[in-house]
């Protein structure tokens, strides 16, 4: 059973231990209950409150696309820098962890690798917990919480991973060791093009994204590129409701994603590699 020493209080910042099937902060004035869920995760978003992100059949497309492989790549490419920088074993932080798909590649393929996830959809959080128990693995935990503001002690993480997901390069300094790695993944100029031309008039390349650290030392940047064939208007439109436009997307338009039947489009990535110095 992974050991949970690492984690802190939401509510007074105490440290956390695992008293059957409830957490328990050690605070002078309180201790705080955290009960575990019958799939294993903690709700510990303190008074930020869970309940935001996904909703549950979005959680449910997303997870079913990941199954099926398309960006199993992008899984491979983040282990393979993990294990290049981490030291084994090593504790890292999933921040916005989803339905756990990539942080539970980490806990099965990085050697030595001890993974917490967090994120604010209970439905993805419960979702990932699930994988954990289905891997039949005891090497990662779960916990509603913001990456924002994440239940973890300071200067106890070797790695954080963000991917797909917002960066707080305040957190990432904080629960980071000195020398820890932070691990950032995100589209890239041509990231699902395809998509984009199947569905509108106009096509712009993506920008490049603004939250990127300014006091971290950049040690590498990688573009992962490749092209997927995606079959069935199910797997489509499980492609495009997890992405951004499905909230911007005209009647007309998604009326043309309905029709379709296949697709191609380009996964564009790029990955960057920063330090805690």
């Amino acid at each position: 059973m992974m050991e949970l020493d690492f984690l802190a209080c939401p509510l007074c910042g105490a440290a956390i231990e695992r008293e059957g099937g409830s957490l328990f902060c050690r605070g002078e004035k309180k201790r705080h209950c955290f009960d575990l869920s019958a799939s294993g995760y903690a709700d510990l978003s303190g008074r930020r409150q869970g309940g935001g992100g996904d909703p549950k059949d979005a959680v449910a497309d997303r997870t079913a696309w990941l199954d099926a492989g398309y960006y199993a790549p992008l899984a491979d490419e983040i282990c393979e820098i993990l294990k290049k920088y981490l030291p084994a074993p090593s504790f890292v932080i999933a921040a916005g962890c989803g339905e756990g798909y990539y942080s539970e590649r980490i806990a099965a393929y990085v050697d030595g690798a001890c993974v917490f996830g967090a994120d604010l959809s209970k439905q993805a959080v419960d979702r990932a917990s699930k994988r954990r128990k289905a891997r039949g693995g005891d090497n990662s935990f779960y916990s509603v919480a913001s990456v924002f503001e994440l239940p973890v002690r300071d200067g106890v993480a070797d790695g954080m991973l963000s991917m797909f997901a917002p960066v707080s390069e305040s957190e990432a300094k904080r629960t980071l060791k000195d020398g820890g790695i932070f691990l950032i993944g995100g589209a890239a100029p041509e990231h699902l093009l395809g998509l984009k031309r199947a569905v509108y008039g106009t096509v712009y390349l993506n920008d490049i994204r603004a939250d990127l650290p300014t006091d971290m030392e950049l040690l590498e940047k990688r573009r992962v590129r490749y092209d997927i064939s995606v079959e069935g208007n199910r797997d489509i439109m499980r492609l495009f409701g997890m992405t951004p436009y499905r909230f911007r997307t005209s009647a007309e338009a998604f009326a043309r994603l309905e029709a379709l039947e296949s697709l191609t489009t380009e996964v564009d990535v790029e990955f960057y590699v920063y330090r805690k110095n």
